[in-house]
């Protein structure tokens, strides 16, 4: 019976609304108010710091991400940096041409 289980494990989908992939922000740009939707993927997206790269401001960030941001509605480029915990716990971010709502 284990290992009919586990097969039916194997091929069915994984159940994403207890483990996500994903990270969301919305930003909101400062020239048009229009509102993005950023989406980033834990295992490409975001990089790992290492020791040496650490600095003794962020002695507590595991992660960070460096993104530029395009709208639809106008040119402005948003660039976001954020950095984050072991958990993808968001620790500080800094938003140029925009702010962060969520």
């Amino acid at each position: 019976m284990s290992f009919l289980k586990n097969l039916k494990n194997l091929f069915s989908p994984i159940n994403y609304s207890t483990y996500s992939n994903f990270i969301n922000f919305k930003i909101k740009c400062n020239k048009c108010g229009e509102e993005i939707e950023v989406k980033l993927r834990k295992t490409s997206d975001i990089s790992r710091i290492y020791e040496e790269d650490q600095s003794k401001n962020m002695s507590k960030a595991s992660f960070f991400i460096r993104k530029e941001v395009l709208g639809n509605n106008c040119n402005n480029l948003i660039y976001l940096t954020a950095y984050f915990d072991e958990n993808f716990n968001l620790i500080s971010n800094d938003v140029i041409g925009g702010k962060m709502l969520a």
